[in-house]
Protein backbone atom coordinates (compact mmCIF):
# COMPACT_ATOMS: atom_id res chain seq x y z
CA UNK A 1 0.00 0.00 0.00
CA UNK A 2 2.43 2.38 0.70
CA UNK A 3 4.54 2.05 -2.67
CA UNK A 4 1.33 2.45 -4.66
CA UNK A 5 0.51 5.63 -2.76
CA UNK A 6 4.19 6.84 -3.19
CA UNK A 7 3.98 6.30 -7.27
CA UNK A 8 0.49 8.05 -7.00
CA UNK A 9 1.94 11.15 -4.97
CA UNK A 10 5.09 11.00 -8.01
CA UNK A 11 2.93 11.00 -10.91
CA UNK A 12 0.62 13.76 -8.87
CA UNK A 13 3.87 15.73 -8.32
CA UNK A 14 5.12 14.71 -11.67
CA UNK A 15 1.59 16.10 -13.76
CA UNK A 16 1.64 19.28 -11.12
CA UNK A 17 5.55 20.51 -12.20
CA UNK A 18 4.29 20.36 -15.78
CA UNK A 19 6.82 17.34 -16.65
CA UNK A 20 4.30 15.00 -18.20
CA UNK A 21 4.14 15.28 -21.62
CA UNK A 22 0.97 15.22 -23.92
CA UNK A 23 0.78 12.81 -26.43
CA UNK A 24 0.47 14.26 -30.06
CA UNK A 25 -2.48 12.77 -31.81
CA UNK A 26 -1.81 10.98 -34.88
CA UNK A 27 -4.73 13.05 -37.28
CA UNK A 28 -5.24 13.69 -41.22
CA UNK A 29 -8.67 15.37 -42.67
CA UNK A 30 -10.20 15.27 -46.65
CA UNK A 31 -12.71 15.65 -48.64
CA UNK A 32 -15.18 13.77 -50.30
CA UNK A 33 -14.01 12.46 -53.39
CA UNK A 34 -10.62 13.02 -52.51
CA UNK A 35 -7.41 10.16 -53.26
CA UNK A 36 -5.69 9.37 -50.31
CA UNK A 37 -2.00 7.71 -50.32
CA UNK A 38 -0.28 6.26 -47.19
CA UNK A 39 2.77 4.72 -47.28
CA UNK A 40 5.16 2.71 -45.00
CA UNK A 41 8.40 1.03 -45.16
CA UNK A 42 8.56 -2.77 -44.56
CA UNK A 43 10.67 -6.00 -45.88
CA UNK A 44 9.27 -8.56 -47.19
CA UNK A 45 12.75 -10.84 -47.33
CA UNK A 46 11.25 -11.11 -43.53
CA UNK A 47 7.89 -12.32 -44.24
CA UNK A 48 6.48 -9.80 -42.45
CA UNK A 49 4.35 -7.65 -44.15
CA UNK A 50 2.19 -4.78 -43.48
CA UNK A 51 -1.92 -5.34 -42.97
CA UNK A 52 -4.16 -2.65 -43.11
CA UNK A 53 -7.71 -2.20 -41.51
CA UNK A 54 -9.99 0.72 -41.53
CA UNK A 55 -13.42 1.40 -39.35
CA UNK A 56 -16.14 2.36 -39.91
CA UNK A 57 -17.00 0.69 -43.32
CA UNK A 58 -18.09 3.43 -45.58
CA UNK A 59 -16.12 6.35 -45.04
CA UNK A 60 -13.09 5.15 -46.90
CA UNK A 61 -13.01 3.05 -49.68
CA UNK A 62 -11.00 1.61 -52.95
CA UNK A 63 -8.06 0.26 -50.96
CA UNK A 64 -5.56 -0.22 -53.68
CA UNK A 65 -2.19 -2.11 -52.60
CA UNK A 66 0.99 -1.38 -54.11
CA UNK A 67 5.00 -1.82 -53.74
CA UNK A 68 7.73 0.11 -54.21
CA UNK A 69 11.13 -1.71 -54.14
CA UNK A 70 13.95 1.51 -53.93
CA UNK A 71 16.87 -0.98 -54.03
CA UNK A 72 18.17 -4.13 -55.95
CA UNK A 73 19.89 -5.45 -53.52
CA UNK A 74 18.22 -8.83 -51.84
CA UNK A 75 16.58 -7.97 -48.52
CA UNK A 76 16.55 -4.24 -49.21
CA UNK A 77 13.19 -2.64 -47.51
CA UNK A 78 10.10 -1.56 -49.79
CA UNK A 79 7.87 0.93 -49.81
CA UNK A 80 4.54 -0.15 -49.28
CA UNK A 81 1.58 1.90 -50.51
CA UNK A 82 -2.41 1.94 -50.41
CA UNK A 83 -4.35 4.50 -52.43
CA UNK A 84 -7.95 5.35 -51.43
CA UNK A 85 -10.93 7.18 -51.84
CA UNK A 86 -13.27 9.32 -49.13
CA UNK A 87 -16.88 7.97 -50.36
CA UNK A 88 -18.55 10.25 -47.66
CA UNK A 89 -18.05 12.68 -44.32
CA UNK A 90 -17.29 11.30 -41.12
CA UNK A 91 -14.59 10.27 -38.81
CA UNK A 92 -12.72 6.57 -39.91
CA UNK A 93 -9.61 4.64 -37.90
CA UNK A 94 -7.25 3.69 -39.65
CA UNK A 95 -4.81 0.42 -38.32
CA UNK A 96 -1.65 -1.11 -39.29
CA UNK A 97 -0.41 -4.26 -37.92
CA UNK A 98 2.67 -5.92 -38.62
CA UNK A 99 2.42 -10.14 -39.02
CA UNK A 100 3.67 -13.24 -40.77
CA UNK A 101 0.57 -14.08 -42.72
CA UNK A 102 0.78 -17.77 -41.76
CA UNK A 103 0.56 -16.49 -38.30
CA UNK A 104 -2.47 -14.41 -38.22
CA UNK A 105 -3.11 -10.93 -36.52
CA UNK A 106 -2.99 -12.17 -33.19
CA UNK A 107 1.18 -12.89 -33.62
CA UNK A 108 1.76 -8.76 -35.13
CA UNK A 109 5.04 -7.39 -33.81
CA UNK A 110 4.68 -3.59 -34.45
CA UNK A 111 1.47 -1.09 -34.82
CA UNK A 112 0.97 2.00 -36.39
CA UNK A 113 -2.40 4.34 -36.39
CA UNK A 114 -3.88 7.24 -37.27
CA UNK A 115 -7.38 8.93 -37.96
CA UNK A 116 -9.11 10.42 -40.87
CA UNK A 117 -11.37 13.54 -40.44
CA UNK A 118 -13.81 13.64 -43.65
CA UNK A 119 -15.83 17.40 -44.40
CA UNK A 120 -16.90 18.86 -47.49
CA UNK A 121 -16.46 18.03 -51.12
CA UNK A 122 -12.94 17.77 -53.07
CA UNK A 123 -11.29 16.25 -56.21
CA UNK A 124 -7.82 16.62 -55.05
CA UNK A 125 -5.07 14.46 -53.49
CA UNK A 126 -3.85 13.93 -50.05
CA UNK A 127 -0.95 12.04 -48.31
CA UNK A 128 -1.65 10.88 -45.22
CA UNK A 129 0.79 10.67 -42.19
CA UNK A 130 1.70 8.62 -39.29
CA UNK A 131 2.80 10.78 -36.51
CA UNK A 132 5.29 9.06 -34.27
CA UNK A 133 6.29 10.78 -30.65
CA UNK A 134 9.47 9.38 -29.73
CA UNK A 135 10.03 9.34 -26.03
CA UNK A 136 12.70 7.65 -23.66
CA UNK A 137 12.34 4.82 -21.13
CA UNK A 138 10.83 5.75 -18.33
CA UNK A 139 9.04 9.18 -19.26
CA UNK A 140 5.87 9.98 -17.96
CA UNK A 141 2.85 10.77 -20.75
CA UNK A 142 -0.83 11.77 -20.99
CA UNK A 143 -3.62 12.00 -22.86
CA UNK A 144 -6.67 14.72 -22.28
CA UNK A 145 -9.88 13.99 -23.97
CA UNK A 146 -13.27 15.39 -23.54
CA UNK A 147 -16.42 13.18 -22.54
CA UNK A 148 -19.68 13.86 -22.25
CA UNK A 149 -21.03 10.54 -20.09
CA UNK A 150 -24.91 12.03 -19.41
CA UNK A 151 -25.28 11.12 -23.11
CA UNK A 152 -23.52 7.67 -22.70
CA UNK A 153 -20.97 8.23 -24.41
CA UNK A 154 -17.09 7.50 -22.87
CA UNK A 155 -13.88 7.13 -24.34
CA UNK A 156 -12.28 3.65 -24.22
CA UNK A 157 -8.98 2.61 -25.30
CA UNK A 158 -6.80 -0.57 -26.01
CA UNK A 159 -3.06 -0.46 -26.17
CA UNK A 160 -1.37 -2.60 -29.22
CA UNK A 161 2.12 -3.09 -28.34
CA UNK A 162 3.98 -3.88 -24.74
CA UNK A 163 5.90 -0.80 -24.85
CA UNK A 164 3.70 1.73 -22.26
CA UNK A 165 1.06 0.99 -19.23
CA UNK A 166 -1.35 3.00 -17.71
CA UNK A 167 -0.39 5.12 -14.47
CA UNK A 168 -3.56 6.90 -13.15
CA UNK A 169 -6.80 8.43 -14.56
CA UNK A 170 -8.33 11.42 -13.49
CA UNK A 171 -12.20 12.91 -14.41
CA UNK A 172 -12.14 16.66 -14.24
CA UNK A 173 -15.72 17.52 -13.60
CA UNK A 174 -17.52 20.81 -15.05
CA UNK A 175 -18.20 23.00 -12.07
CA UNK A 176 -20.04 25.48 -13.86
CA UNK A 177 -23.46 23.63 -12.92
CA UNK A 178 -24.96 23.59 -16.85
CA UNK A 179 -26.93 20.55 -17.41
CA UNK A 180 -25.14 17.67 -19.77
CA UNK A 181 -22.08 19.80 -19.38
CA UNK A 182 -18.65 17.47 -20.44
CA UNK A 183 -15.91 16.83 -18.50
CA UNK A 184 -12.17 16.07 -19.45
CA UNK A 185 -10.68 12.68 -18.66
CA UNK A 186 -6.86 12.76 -18.18
CA UNK A 187 -4.64 9.37 -18.80
CA UNK A 188 -1.56 8.95 -17.36
CA UNK A 189 0.76 6.46 -19.49
CA UNK A 190 4.39 5.53 -18.70
CA UNK A 191 6.91 4.11 -20.98
CA UNK A 192 8.16 0.69 -19.65
CA UNK A 193 9.78 -0.99 -22.35
CA UNK A 194 11.44 -0.10 -25.94
CA UNK A 195 9.95 -0.31 -29.12
CA UNK A 196 6.38 0.70 -30.99
CA UNK A 197 3.18 1.15 -29.22
CA UNK A 198 0.04 2.45 -30.22
CA UNK A 199 -3.13 4.00 -28.25
CA UNK A 200 -6.25 3.83 -29.88
CA UNK A 201 -9.29 5.50 -28.08
CA UNK A 202 -13.01 5.06 -29.08
CA UNK A 203 -15.92 7.05 -28.49
CA UNK A 204 -19.22 5.44 -28.23
CA UNK A 205 -22.05 4.12 -25.28
CA UNK A 206 -20.62 0.52 -23.47
CA UNK A 207 -23.97 -1.33 -24.50
CA UNK A 208 -23.69 -0.70 -28.19
CA UNK A 209 -20.27 -2.04 -28.30
CA UNK A 210 -17.00 -0.74 -29.87
CA UNK A 211 -17.92 -1.00 -33.55
CA UNK A 212 -20.68 1.57 -32.77
CA UNK A 213 -18.03 4.31 -32.60
CA UNK A 214 -18.92 7.90 -33.07
CA UNK A 215 -15.37 9.20 -32.70
CA UNK A 216 -11.42 7.53 -32.46
CA UNK A 217 -8.02 9.22 -31.25
CA UNK A 218 -4.84 7.68 -32.26
CA UNK A 219 -1.38 7.84 -30.46
CA UNK A 220 2.12 6.01 -31.87
CA UNK A 221 4.69 5.81 -29.43
CA UNK A 222 8.27 4.86 -29.73
CA UNK A 223 9.83 4.43 -26.79
CA UNK A 224 13.76 4.57 -27.21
Amino acid sequence: MKKALTAFFYIALIITLGLAIELKESANSMSVNDLAILEIQENPSTGYLWHIFAEPTGVLRNFLEEHNTRSIMPGAPSVKGWIMTAAKEGKALITLKLFRQWEGEKHSVDFRALTVDVTGQGKGQVDLKILTNEVTLGTIFTVTLEENASTGYTWQYVVLGDGIMEKNKEISVDKSDKVGAPSKVTWTFQAVDEGYSTIIFRYFRSWEGKESAVDYKAYNISVK
